[in-house]
């Protein structure tokens, strides 16, 4: 008979792509974990995953049948909390490794401290890649920039705060003004493919102004690294624990009138963590002043 824990197995390995991953975070042989997805899959006649060499995907009668079993999950852990108003249970979100170096690594702090009985799991990685797996159930939810377009069909996107677009340069070319960088010094470009390259290209459109792109990265603290080391400019977000001005490095604020990058909650408009999501979205926007 299938078991609450072989449940929450399959839908861990539907999260995570791998067997042994999932075995790393639960505490289990490689080969346990693929016995517990094979002896589901036998009682429900159903092959749930497609295997790979490093990787499994699943199948679509798999994903119908994960949508099922996560409804049941929820509906068991409602069963074991209590009416106390304390959140339980995992919450898997992905964040913007610059979301953890600004306001919302900040909140995290409040988060842990409000909700100690709340098992928060971080994936570090980039927007676009997080609006899918949010869409697939893969993430509860994902701390993002605000999507360049339209929200994606069936998600929802609660902001959290605004970050200004800056221009940082090494610190001895403080005095020389924006305009005259941007055109002299050779550009640091962060990928135009992603949601914040998007905006920075916007944002040099704005200023009417083509630079030298000397390289193209997708880490803000690797561009403000490589400016620190007289690289070259980048605009980049000004992050709030960002400490640039004690590095080596001159801030400016762009001419005209100021390009914000949002940073929100990505999540499905209905899912079973929705009572946490919403909470963390209050404690967040409490903790940071708003």
């Amino acid at each position: 008979m299938s078991s609450i824990r072989q449940f929450r197995t399959a839908l861990a390995a539907a999260r995570l792509g791998s067997f042994a991953e999932v075995g790393r975070q639960i505490g289990l042989t490689q080969a346990a974990v693929s016995l517990q997805i094979k002896n589901l899959e036998s009682e429900l006649d159903t092959r749930l995953f497609e295997r790979g060499p490093q990787t499994l995907t699943v199948t679509p009668d798999g994903r119908q049948i994960l949508d099922r079993l996560e409804t049941l999950v929820r509906d068991y852990d409602n069963l074991r909390n209590k009416p106390d108003g304390v959140l339980r249970g995992t919450l898997y979100v992905g964040a913007l490794v610059s979301a953890l170096m600004g306001s919302f690594g900040s909140a995290l702090a409040h988060i842990k401290r409000d909700y100690p009985a709340l098992d928060l799991r971080l994936l570090a990685g980039q927007s676009a890649e997080f609006a899918d797996m949010v869409a697939k159930g893969e993430l509860d939810a994902a701390v993002v920039t605000e999507p360049p377009n339209a929200v994606p069909n069936g998600l929802m996107w609660t902001p959290f705060y605004q970050e200004p677009l800056v221009l940082i340069a090494p610190q001895e070319l403080g005095r020389k003004p924006v305009m005259d960088l941007l055109q002299n010094e050779p550009f640091l470009q962060f990928d135009r493919t992603l949601w914040t390259g998007r905006l920075v290209t916007y944002a040099l459109e704005q200023l009417g102004v083509t630079p030298n792109i000397a390289l193209e990265l997708n880490s803000i603290e690797a561009i403000a690294q490589l400016v620190r080391q007289r690289y070259g400019v980048a605009i980049v977000p000004h992050l709030a624990n960002a400490e640039w001005s004690e590095q080596q490095l001159t801030v400016k604020a762009l001419p005209g009138r100021p390009i914000m990058r949002g940073v929100g909650m990505l999540e499905r408009h209905k899912h079973g963590k929705k009572p946490v999501t919403l909470a963390l979205c209050a404690l967040f926007n409490q903790a940071d002043g708003h």
